[in-house]
């Protein structure tokens, strides 16, 4: 049972705390505490509580019982007033406002609780009450009956709206009426014993003239209910229409002849007594057919036997009976509402009238609607809300059945962004039609094959005997959508990517299961596309590293976590100190420090290395700025930084660059940015211009890891650079003949453009006496330094031979 909720209204902290410990020791659950009548109203608007335990005096210009008044008439909320003392003035206005209960402040704490449990207590009562009234009164006012609400005296309190249509009464109503006033004249007699029986608490049954509005009268039954409640002396009257003397009116005096819905009266015979125009087209019928006729003959068979049986129900219990029916009519099925209901005005004409509308194309078009809710409205196939339901029937399967296996496919088509990029996407929605068509071929008729959207696909196998025949389809999937497509003129060729999970596996949610399987599905995009791979919990343990390494991440910039390493590079022929490469390191918290390769990969993926790398610049400037400051000799090295691909993608990285390089006072010809050959080959036209732009601000450029990208020649001499980076993976295998003429020409390739050479991974005497043997300029590696801290980069200032200025390629 939820604890009742109890605001504090008390400006005195101090106070409000004690209140709110009582409370809470007690089992309530306080709220607040406020100070002022505008904040108890905001309060009581938010949190419904159930009582208020209030001081009189407030903030502001309202006081307690303006607020407890207030409480109680907006929000029902019953109030305990604190500190109002015993003024006669006050006394008054607080039975005005409704308020449970006046103490002092501060209250005894046993007087206070005795208190709240009376005014709770009396509260819920009340709402028992209001509720009570209120379904009594919706009875009231449902009934079909005609129901008078009588005075002791006669007079009319209420009446129902069966009463008023009966009576002939417009919106005025009936309240205040004498009883007298609703009969025909000469019934004195029957008010009297109608008033009679009410005094004696007697229930009594009599036939009358009643008189409507305009003054006719009818024949009415007459039955009299006093003490409708232990503390009501009101009288209930139902009045019910009888039939005169001799009459026999056994069908409706309206005409409903013209009437748009379809209307018809059935007798005990199964005999249609009536069938309006609209009844008999709903009923495939030429004419309306003669009064009299029985409906086995007009009707078709399973029609006719269904509504004999329901009107036979409607007649014999007189209730109304409401139903669809699809029936075969004039060779198509229809689907028909019909609505019976009972006629006739005593035990011996006893009739069901009936409403029948023709809702076959509203069925159809919810039928439709359905189907829309539920699949995708280009490939036809499940979505994604009926592809949950069926992995959810699946997992409640398993469950159930020892024996019962299944698998999920999560599938999407590798580069699939290529094809609409290049043909359009009214191409690849056509590519995606004849994916969907394959998928289908590929599987069995209880199997589901779903689209969640975009190029991902989902395929859930049921009753599968082993796993080898789920690695069969797996297979058959991926060869099948690896073959030709032909669409529009357009051979195209595509491959799939999959992640599988397969039972018997504990899952819950569908959800659940389908997060693995697309966890296995990157698992086998990140290990070269165009393969599956089956779900354990390892690929979910890295998932979550990796969102954990994410968050973190984020928060890693803020928090002023990352710092950099400098690597020197040396000139090979005098191993003087040319510069140095500023390499971004992460102190994660608790954690230690984390490797650039855990974690640039994943700034990459997020974006976050944009501003990561904007941070890497501009520190690594300012780091070379007071160096050069600090170190006269250190005015001719340079500090090479890396851009990523998405840095070199920014629109303002030229005017972020001069910022950086104002902001710091760095020498733009200090500063080298190295961009690897893959990203300049992204988008090689852009990287031409913007690399063009960032050599008019004097900043140098290098081709980082060259050899490693697909650069042409054409390329390389149109790039605006000053230095060709030697990979590493070359360089530590120079031993090896092959690598050594390819640094060779390498090199030699670089002296023809005019470019100095930095080859990186420098470990060994041999490798830097090959590379000084090719009049490599300079180099980077175990050989001379690893990465150092910026202390140890500066003690390394002070003591090893610096490059000068001179000596600095322009």
């Amino acid at each position: 049972m939820t604890a009742p909720r109890i605001l504090l209204v008390e400006k005195d902290r101090a106070r409000a705390a004690t209140l709110a410990g009582l409370l809470d020791a007690h089992g309530y659950q306080s709220l607040g505490p406020v100070g002022s009548c505008r904040e108890a109203l905001e309060a009581a608007e938010a949190h419904r509580p159930d009582l208020a335990v209030m001081d009189y005096v407030l903030e502001g210009a309202c006081d307690g019982l303006d607020a407890a008044a207030l409480l109680g008439e907006g929000h029902g909320i019953p109030v305990i007033l604190l500190g109002a003392g015993g003024d006669a003035a006050r006394l008054e206005r607080a039975r005005n406002a409704s308020v449970a209960c006046l103490l002092p402040n501060p209250p005894d704490s046993l007087g206070l609780l005795g208190a709240i449990e009376k005014a709770l207590a009396r509260s819920r009562l009340e709402a028992a009450r209001k509720r009570l009234e209120a379904r009594h009164r919706a009875i009231f006012a449902a009934t079909p009956t005609a129901l008078l609400l009588l005075e002791p005296d006669g007079t009319v309190a209420d009446a129902n709206p069966a009463a008023l249509a009966l009576f002939g009464v417009g919106g005025d109503g009936l309240a205040g009426a004498p009883l007298a006033g609703l009969l025909a004249p000469g019934q004195d007699e029957t008010v009297g014993r109608l008033l009679a029986a009410g005094t004696h608490k007697e229930t009594l049954r009599l036939s009358g003239l009643a008189r409507r509005n305009g003054g006719q009268a009818f024949p009415a039954e007459l039955t009299l209910v006093p003490g409708i409640a232990e503390d009501d002396a009101r009288l209930l009257l139902e009045a019910r229409p009888a039939r005169l003397p001799g009459a026999r009116p056994e069908l409706p005096e309206i005409d409903l002849s013209a009437a748009p819905e379809g209307f018809f009266v059935l007798d005990a015979q199964d005999r249609l007594r009536l069938a309006n125009a609209a009844a008999g087209q709903v009923f495939g019928l030429c004419r309306a057919p003669a009064a009299g006729t029985p409906m086995a003959d007009v009707l078709p068979g399973e029609l006719a036997t269904t509504l004999s049986r329901d009107a036979a129900r409607v007649m014999a219990w007189n209730e109304p009976v409401r139903k669809e029916m699809t029936v075969s009519i004039g060779g198509a099925d229809k689907t028909l509402l019909v609505s019976l209901f009972p006629m006739g005005h005593d035990e011996a004409t006893r009739l069901a009238g009936g409403l029948v509308t023709d809702i076959t194309d509203r069925k159809l078009l919810e039928s439709q609607l359905a189907h829309m809710a539920f699949h995708d409205p280009l490939t036809g196939l499940p979505n994604r809300s009926l592809c949950l339901d069926r992995i959810r029937q699946a997992i409640e399967r398993s469950k159930r059945r020892d024996n019962y296996q299944y698998a999920v496919i999560f599938l999407d088509l590798d580069r699939f962004k290529v094809v609409n990029d290049s043909l359009g996407h009214h191409m690849g929605d056509r590519l995606l039609e004849g994916v969907a068509k394959r998928l289908r071929e590929c599987v069995r008729s209880l199997d589901t094959v779903s689209r969640l959207g975009g190029d991902e696909f989902v395929v859930l196998l049921e009753e599968t005997g082993s796993s080898r025949e789920i690695a069969r389809i797996v297979k058959r999937i991926r060869a099948k959508i690896a073959e030709l497509f032909e669409l529009c003129g357009h051979d195209i060729h595509v491959t799939c990517s999959m992640g599988v999970v397969m039972s018997p596996c504990l899952y819950d949610k569908p959800e659940e299961l389908l997060r693995n399987a697309n966890i296995a599905l990157h698992r086998a995009k990140a290990e070269g596309r165009n393969r599956f791979k089956v779900f354990n919990s390892r690929m979910l343990e890295d998932a979550i590293r990796l969102m954990d390494l994410e968050s973190d991440l984020r928060q890693a910039l803020k928090r002023g976590e990352f710092f950099l390493d400098y690597q020197p590079i040396l000139a090979l022929r005098d191993r003087r100190l040319t510069g140095f490469e500023a390499l971004v390191r992460w102190r994660r918290p608790g954690k230690g420090v984390a490797s650039p390769m855990e974690f640039i990969p994943v700034a990459e993926d997020t974006g976050l290395i944009v501003p990561l790398g904007a941070w890497v610049l501009e520190e690594a400037c300012r780091t070379m700025a007071a160096w050069q400051a600090d170190f006269p000799e250190a005015g001719g090295l340079s500090m090479s930084v890396n851009l990523s691909a998405k840095q070199l993608a920014q629109p303002m990285l030229v005017e972020e660059v001069q910022r950086i390089l104002r902001g710091t006072g760095l020498d733009p010809r200090s500063l080298k940015l190295e961009i690897t050959e893959t990203v300049i080959m992204d988008n090689p036209e852009v990287s031409i211009l913007r690399l063009k732009r960032l050599k008019e601000l004097g900043v140098r450029l290098s081709v980082d890891d060259f050899g490693t990208g697909s650069s042409s020649l054409s390329y390389l001499q149109r790039f605006p650079i000053d230095t060709l980076k030697v990979d590493r993976a070359f360089v530590s295998e120079l031993d090896a003949s092959e690598n050594r003429k390819i640094v060779g020409a390498v090199v030699a390739l670089a002296h023809s453009l005019g470019l100095d050479v930095v080859a990186e991974g420098v470990e060994l005497e041999a490798q830097s006496d090959v590379l000084s043997a090719f009049a490599c300029e300079a180099g980077q590696g175990f050989l001379f330094s690893r990465p150092v801290c910026r202390e140890d980069a500066e003690r390394m200032l002070g003591t090893q031979p610096c490059a000068g200025p001179s000596d600095r390629a322009e």
